[in-house]
Order: structure tokens, then sequence, then C-alpha cells
């Protein structure tokens, strides 16, 4: 029972011990409870304020991120609208070659049919010129030679009318230069006779014009005082205390007196004042004809003039009066000077340069040298 009850002891004792172990435990457990409730709460509030700031720095990060996002939206985006601009920069660039390959062919086309266009009005234009140019030289050679047809013609009317061989020389030079200067191979005949004239005209002495018109001009001054062959009518001065009438008919009788005694033949008639000045300026119409047919270099008419001059003076001036001898002497030397120049050849140049299409057509009729044979050795 001891036992029993020892171990009944020993059992409420370790009852108790496992009891208040157990307070212990449960005290322990509660004040453990207490302190991690405390500690719980602590951290909790530790947490809670620490789970703000998180929460911010979280927000914010979560803000960043969508930003982000959005961001990285917006550059795909732009990836995507920067691919399809190149895309369509690309297939613009393409067209545009195209399109600038099609315009420089087609320029390229263009100009060159304008280079080949511009080669043939070239062509055109040169051979349009050169015709021009051919008109322009056939033209300029006919107006030289028309000038020096013009010139020929002027030499021998010098030469005929006035027998200016100076003039006339220096015309006919004037012409050969004209007509070489035209260069027309027909005009080979034409210079040759041309260069013959002109040699012979230069071995011609030129006739005296300008002193056989003083020659006349004085012998005309003259005329006035030559006495006539018949009497004529004049005014004598009355002699002092005679009457004017009886004073005139004794003049008339010294005068009758003095011609009677100088022709020694019968006085026919008495010549009165109109026909004396009629006598004296017919003689000098005659030395002036004679005066112009030596500058005009008409030979005939010159001579005839002349020997009616001197027939005229031998009928009515008076032949025995010196000064009717010596002016009767002097007409005839006038008479032999030469008043023009005679060369038979001058103007057969200008006759063959008047004939100078038919020159050209012979020129044309011969065959080219090529064909011609060649002289003999």
């Amino acid at each position: 029972m001891a036992q029993l009850h020892t171990e009944e002891y020993e059992e409420e004792g370790l009852s108790r011990l496992s009891f208040w172990i157990a307070v212990v435990v449960v005290v322990l457990l509660l004040s453990l409870a207490g302190a991690g409730y405390y500690v719980f709460q602590m951290l909790r509030a530790e947490q809670a304020g620490l789970g703000g700031q998180v929460g911010k720095e979280s927000q914010r990060v979560i803000d960043l991120t969508h930003q982000v996002t959005a961001l990285q939206k917006e550059i795909a985006t732009l990836h995507e609208q920067v691919a399809r601009l190149e895309g369509a920069e690309a297939h613009r660039q393409q067209q545009w070659q195209a399109m600038l390959t099609e315009q420089a062919r087609v320029f390229d086309e263009k100009l060159a049919a304008q280079a080949k266009q511009l080669e043939l009005s070239h062509a055109q234009l040169k051979t349009h010129l050169d015709s021009l140019q051919q008109q322009l030289n056939r033209t300029k050679s006919e107006v030289m030679i028309a000038d020096a047809e013009y010139r020929l013609s002027v030499a021998n009317q010098k030469l005929s009318l006035v027998g200016d061989a100076t003039s006339a020389l220096k015309a006919m030079e004037t012409a050969d230069e004209l007509l070489r200067l035209a260069g027309d191979p027909a005009l080979f005949k034409v210079r040759e006779v041309l260069a013959r004239e002109i040699a012979a005209l230069k071995t011609v002495e030129a006739p005296d014009v300008v002193g056989i018109s003083a020659q006349i001009l004085a012998l005309e001054e003259r005329i006035e005082s030559l006495p006539l062959r018949l009497p004529h009518m004049g005014r004598v001065a009355p002699k002092p205390g005679v009457e004017e009438d009886k004073g005139l008919v004794e003049g008339w009788k010294e005068v009758l007196t003095i011609r009677r005694r100088q022709t020694d033949r019968p006085v026919e008639a008495i010549l009165t004042p109109e026909e004396v000045e009629a006598i004296r300026h017919a003689l000098v119409l005659k030395l002036e004809t004679a005066r112009l047919a030596a500058v005009r270099g008409d030979p005939a008419l010159y001579r005839t003039s002349l020997e009616a001059a001197g027939k005229w003076v031998h009928e009515h001036f008076d032949p025995q009066a010196p000064a009717v001898a010596e002016f009767t002497a002097q007409l005839q030397a006038v008479s032999q000077r030469k008043v023009a120049v005679e060369i038979a050849e001058v103007g057969q140049a200008l006759k063959w340069l008047r004939n100078l299409p038919q020159l050209r057509l012979e020129l044309d009729q011969l065959p080219p040298l090529e064909s011609q044979p060649a002289p003999s050795q």
C-alpha cells in the first residue's frame, strides 16, 4: 500500500509536476504567444510601414513598367511605321527610278532624233548656204562683168567722141581688173583682146585738145579786126565846120576810093553793118564748130569746119591784108593737127564681152581635161 501510496504519491507528484510543467509550458507558450504576438504586431506594423513604401515603389515600378511597355508599344508602332515608310519610300524610289529611266530613254530617243534632224538640217543648211554662196558669187561676178562692160563702153565713147586717150586707158584698165576679179573662165578671150587694146592705146600719143581749143579761140578773137573784101558802111567823123550830111558823103567817098584801090575791081555793092556782122558771126560759128569737133574727137567734122572757115575768109575778107594772110596761115596750121585717136582694134573687147553667153556655151561644150589626149612628146 505504501508502495501503492508511494506510487500514488509519485503519481500525484508527477501529475502536479506535469501540471506545473504544463502551466509553465502554457505560461511560456502564452508568453511566447504574447511575445510572438507583440513581435508579430511590431513586425506587422513595420511591415505595414515598409509595405507602404514598397507599394509606392512597386506602384512606381508598375507605372514605369506600364510607361516602358507603352513606349515599347509606341516604338514598335514607330518601327512598323518606319518599316512601312521605308517600304513605301523604296517603292516610290523604284517608281521614280523607273520613271527617270523611262524619261531618260525617251529623252535619249528625242535627243538622238533631234541630233539626226539637226544633222540633216545642218546638211540642208550647208547645201542651202553653198547654193546662196554660189548665187552670191554669181551675182557678184555678174555685177563686176556689167561694171566692166559699162567702163569699156565709156572708154570707147571717150575715144570716139572726145579723143580722151588717158581717161579711156584708165577705164579699160579698171575694166580688166573687174574681169579678173569676176573669175569667169569664159572671160579669157575678152581679156586677151582687151590686153591688146590696152597695149595699143599706151603707144598712142593723145591729141592736145586743150591746145587746139585755145588756138581756135584765139583766132575767133581776131575776126573782129580782119578787113573785109567789099566796102561797107561805116561812120566817119565829120570835119570841123562842115555839116554832118556832107561829112558823111565825103566819108563814104573816101571809103569807096580806098576799097576800090585795094580790090582793083568795080564796087558791086556796099555792105550794111548788119551784113558785116553776119559775115563775121558766120566765121565765128565755123571756127566754134571746128573747136567742138576737136573736143569731141571728130576729125571729119573738124577738117570740114576749118576748110569751110578758110573758104569763107577767102570769099569775104581782103586777102591782100597782112592780118588776113596771117589768119589764113594759122587757120591752115590748126587744120593739120590731130584731134582723134585712131586705133582700129579698140572696141573689139566690148563686142566680145557682149557676146559672153556664147563664150560660156562654147566653154561648156569643151571636153574635160581628163578626157583630152595628152600632147605628144
